[in-house]
């Protein structure tokens, strides 16, 4: 067999000495460690679902250095080169200096626009990176920023899906009764409001958020959960086809997080690093598998943008 590259981020490994001794209700039901591997890499990861794994990943700057070794390749499927080299394009863009997290979101979305329609036998493996590269040097000009300045503020799939959450049971008890029980009712608010209550409700949202996230290493955080998410999946997956459908789901993780934050900051809760690990948490536990990404008849691509121009 041949040798091959097995990648293991920093936050694995330490979380390798904590999750053992985890009492989680994650690491209750699911083993938090596992591994990806196909004939030509090994990725090892841990689930965010584990809160020992969540405050061992997002705030550390040095947590998704990867630690690289080489073993022997096994029998089964290689992962894809267009694949590999689509996630790297979308890593890259989320390295740049300079841009917001919202303008980071928006140029991965460009970038998926720019390769989804390289879905043949005969496509070209270094398009996607080379399509990155061009974005990273328009970005320097500043263009990618101005036309994200651009982008129309668009409600209705904010509200459809804050109403979703509504629906959701988001229990977040490591912030206490007090912060859980007041989560659940501003929950069973949106559920229930017209559109028009919901578009106020949305922007009091943004406002507070606006006024919190002054919360340090806020950005940190925010860059470690994609480009965990980046490695974890191999974003954006196999199937140029599901592209649109992948962008639509991390941007739903953007917008739906954030109003999660922007809703216990109302209740009093202070947004420190335990308070926001908690969240990312409960989501990924609870929130990720069940809101479902409805069908809107467009573009998911659209839909993600939408989701990104308000001041969450």
């Amino acid at each position: 067999m041949n040798e091959i590259g097995s990648y293991t981020p920093e936050f694995v490994v330490r979380a390798r000495a904590l999750v053992p001794t985890c009492k989680c209700g994650s690491c209750a039901q699911t083993p938090a460690l596992i591994s990806h591997a196909w004939s030509n890499q090994v990725r090892h990861s841990a689930l965010l679902e584990c809160e020992t794994v969540s405050r061992e990943m997002l705030f550390v700057p040095d947590a998704l250095n990867l630690y690289e070794e080489v073993t022997k390749g096994k029998e089964g499927e290689p992962l894809c080169i267009w694949q590999n080299n689509a996630n790297q394009g979308c890593i890259n863009l989320l390295l740049v200096d300079g841009l917001s997290i919202p303008e980071r979101l928006y140029a991965i979305g460009v970038l998926l626009s720019m390769v989804s329609s390289g879905a043949n036998e005969s496509r070209d493996e270094s398009v996607p990176l080379l399509a990155a590269q061009n974005l990273l040097q328009l970005i320097e000009r500043g263009e990618v920023q101005a036309k994200f300045a651009e982008q129309p503020d668009i409600v209705r799939y904010k509200i459809s899906y804050l109403r979703a959450m509504g629906k959701l049971p988001l229990r977040i008890d490591q912030l206490g009764l007090r912060a859980s029980m007041g989560l659940s009712l501003k929950l069973n608010e949106m559920r229930v409001m017209s559109d028009d209550y919901l578009v106020d409700f949305l922007r009091e949202m943004e406002q507070t958020h606006a006024d919190a996230s002054a919360l340090a290493n806020y950005e940190r955080g925010w860059i470690n959960y994609l480009l965990y998410r980046c490695f974890h999946d191999v974003f954006p997956g196999a199937e140029c086809e599901g592209y649109g459908r992948a962008y639509l789901g991390l941007c739903l993780d953007y917008f739906c997080m954030n109003s999660l934050f922007s809703l216990l900051a109302t209740t009093g809760v202070e947004l420190d690093t335990d308070a926001s690990c908690a969240v990312v948490s409960t989501w990924c536990r609870v929130g990720r598998p069940h809101l479902g990404r409805e069908d809107h008849a467009v573009d998911p691509l659209l839909v993600g943008f939408s989701l990104l121009n308000v001041s969450l």
